[in-house]
């Protein structure tokens, strides 16, 4: 690895003006912890804000600042307060955090806020540049400086540049009709590791590539023409020695005699956030309120710590915020406090880390639900503090934390009865139960290392990967011209044909995408001709083939090739080989589950094939329930010899002996002096695969292929055949 260089909006080291000097101090947080094995190393820099506004320096004040962080490895890039307001406040905080949060955006995108955004990576860019050398590796994070990747790219063809999110990334619907959606995402691009934190982060960002058509987009990759972009999650984690071996430290068992003094005879509840609207302060306030309500024997045995740092206290969202929260909590003390107990302690400020972590030590709960959150490091702290595997952790489904976190007990922020059923687990879970669900979690969390986040993150950026060649042409019109002059002087044709997608566009309702009479006639010409074979080969069920193409002159294979028949035959033959359909019971239950809580999506039963649809669904939770599905059915395939194709907003399992590729000989074996074959998802792939090398073949629409070539979409694949 050469040159190390690092890239944030905040350096680790912070500087601030106390009684008219400037004194320099530690800035919390995961990052500088998980990075300052390799910011030590060799010749690696850090360049980010020092955090204050450079109108209050004088140029003696900038060389004092540069010459003091130089020895920590740091190197400033000053912002003005005008800057601040508008890339950080407006833009960065105001804009792109409530969007990647999937919350409403209520103001700042201006023309000011995106020129000011655009401004200061630029001015990230210049001072990275400057410090930097060709053939270096600059690691940029999160969501303040999504353009600078691709910036670097411009001055750095051959850096290695990596780039983490650290907060959500959003549905592609939610994130593509951001005005600058399209310029960001290029920015990011520009990197050649795009890291995220969970699976379906990463599926949003790829969803988002797809849909402005920024390059082919594959499974953890994007290829753009001169060069391959990986895309991986990779969960940031805790400095876990340091929170577990916080115990035998004299100042944290002093805070903690402290606090256990004060919170004596108590279930303790905690809840320790920053106070945003993301993290859902209000919501857990309202519930501890109905469970207090409904459990009048809890009074005066519990009491919730309400920890609030405060955070971004000149934005009128989170004063408001504050406000409503204050609110809440004198509410909740007036109706059930006494002389002797108050039900919440609230606290806004920020604690050191002694009393936070005696704060950890004596909390039978920890309380976090926010309503969405890119990782959420406070649940794994708490889980870390617990020598005696005691303890009990409630948890948001939508923080990221939870794809790690199984064992805590899991509650929905937007259905507010699971945060009250899930503070009366908590409370009332026996022993044995809790220190069996916070000894797994502590496992893996004592794995699962920061320091192993940085690890992972840099051994992949360092992966050599060789550029995929982009070689599939577009389908034009001297390319048509060429097929219909083979096409006229051939003897013996084979025209296979996928259906959805190729000859239908896509419909919200499958059921929908019946044949048009353009397609009919169409098929009935083509297939009508003595000298061709027209074969449909779909995902779809016998009976839709059947029943749509059954008195046309064509041949047709269902269901991926699972059942097949001829042309002019009216009976349908099975492929070879299959037998058994026991996996189905297995499948079945768990599909028809997720199905149920995915408002919009449903089953489909074929004969040999299940298929999860969920073109219909919200993307946030489609995308979170097939990562559970992926998970669930993956050693089930792996037990009955099953496949799992993920389409056009379908998951799909069938017996591995099944494919197009496969069923496509049927037809293959014979000679043929001219082949064509169209087709538009993965599946269509296997017979692309097969084709002798003189055969046309065409994919319809975006995507990485194996196809010679492509073409935009139905409508095109309409014409050609009509011209043939």
């Amino acid at each position: 690895m050469g040159n190390l260089i690092i890239v944030s909006n905040r350096l680790p080291v912070g500087v601030k003006r106390v009684d008219g000097k400037l004194e320099f101090y530690p800035t919390v947080g995961g990052l500088a912890t998980g990075l300052s094995s390799y910011a030590a190393k060799g010749n690696s820099k850090w360049i980010g804000w020092p955090g204050i506004p450079s109108d209050d320096l004088s140029e003696q004040d900038k060389k004092a600042i540069a010459k003091e962080l130089k020895k920590h490895k740091c190197y400033p890039v000053h912002l003005t307060k005008k800057q601040l307001e508008l890339y950080y406040n407006d833009y960065s905080n105001s804009v792109l955090w409530p969007l990647f949060h999937s919350m409403e955006v209520r103001h700042g995108n201006t023309t000011a806020s995106w020129n000011a955004y655009r401004e200061v990576n630029e001015l990230f860019a210049e001072e990275t540049i400057a410090l930097s050398q060709p053939g270096s590796t600059i690691w940029v994070h999160d969501y303040q400086l999504l353009l600078l990747p691709g910036m670097l790219r411009n001055e750095r063809p051959t850096d290695h540049i990596g780039f983490f999110l650290h907060i959500p990334f959003p549905s592609a619907a939610e994130f593509t009709p951001l005005k600058q959606a399209s310029e960001l995402l290029q920015g990011m691009l520009g990197a050649d590791l795009v890291g995220l934190h969970t699976t379906s982060y990463t599926e949003g960002f790829l969803e988002s590539c797809r849909r402005l058509g920024l390059g082919l987009v594959e499974p953890r990759k994007v290829a753009l023409p001169d060069r391959l972009v990986r895309v991986t999650n990779f969960p940031i984690s805790i400095d876990y020695s340091k929170f577990a071996k916080a115990t035998k430290q004299r100042a944290v068992r002093r805070e903690r005699r402290k606090l256990g003094w004060k919170y004596r005879g108590k279930k303790v509840v905690i809840t320790v956030d920053r106070l945003d609207p993301t993290k859902g302060l209000p919501g857990r306030l309202e519930a501890y309120e109905k469970l207090l309500a409904k459990n009048p024997s809890l009074h005066k045995k519990v009491v919730l710590v309400v920890l609030a740092v405060p955070s971004r206290a000149e934005i009128v969202e989170y004063k408001e915020l504050k406000e409503r929260v204050d609110k809440l909590v004198a509410r909740i003390n007036k109706k059930f406090g006494t002389a002797t107990w108050q039900p919440v302690d609230y606290h806004y400020e920020s604690w050191p880390f002694e009393r936070l972590a005696a704060l950890y030590q004596r909390a039978d709960v920890a309380f976090i639900a926010p309503v969405r959150d890119g990782m959420n490091l406070v649940a794994k702290e708490y889980i870390a503090s617990r020598p005696k595997h005691d303890g009990v952790l409630i948890l948001s489904e939508t923080a990221g934390a939870a794809e790690e976190l199984k064992d805590a007990v899991l509650v929905d922020p937007t259905q507010p009865k699971t945060l009250v059923t899930g503070l009366q687990q908590a409370l009332t879970m026996p022993r044995g139960e809790l220190k069996r669900r916070t000894s797994s979690m502590q496992h893996h969390l004592e794995t699962f290392t920061v320091q192993a986040w940085a690890d992972s993150f840099m051994n992949a950026l360092q992966k050599p990967v060789t550029p995929k060649p982009i070689l599939t042409k577009h389908l034009n019109a001297i390319r048509t011209q060429e097929i219909v002059f083979a096409y006229h002087q051939a003897q013996k044709r084979l025209i296979l044909l996928d259906y959805d997608g190729v000859l239908r566009p896509f419909m919200q309702d499958p059921a929908d995408a019946r044949p048009s009479l353009q397609v009919l006639k169409l098929l009935k010409r083509l297939g009508s001709e003595p000298r061709n074979e027209v074969v449909i080969i779909s995902g779809r069920s016998k009976a839709d083939l059947q029943g749509w193409f059954g008195s046309l002159p064509v041949a047709l294979a269902a269901e991926h090739g699972a059942l097949f028949r001829r042309k002019g035959g009216k009976n349908w033959h099975k492929t070879a080989g299959l037998t058994s359909r026991a996996w189905r019971g297995e499948v079945l239950p768990i599909l028809e589950y997720y199905a149920d809580l995915t408002p919009g999506a449903f089953v489909e039963r074929k004969e040999w094939s299940l298929v999860w649809h969920y073109r219909n669904a919200k993307p946030y939770y489609a995308q979170k329930h097939l990562v559970a599905l992926r998970r669930l059915l993956k050693p089930v395939a792996k037990q009955y010899d099953l496949v799992i194709k993920e389409g056009n907003k379908v998951f799909e399992l069938h017996p591995a002996i099944i494919g197009k590729g496969r069923i496509a000989q049927e037809w293959l074996i014979h000679e043929h002096d001219f082949i064509l074959c169209a087709g538009d998802d993965v599946t269509d792939e296997d017979i692309f695969a097969v084709l002798p090398t003189e055969a046309y073949s065409i994919k319809v629409g975006r995507g990485p292929t194996g196809a010679g070539l492509r073409t935009k979409g139905v409508s095109e694949i309409l014409h050609l055949l009509g011209r043939l």
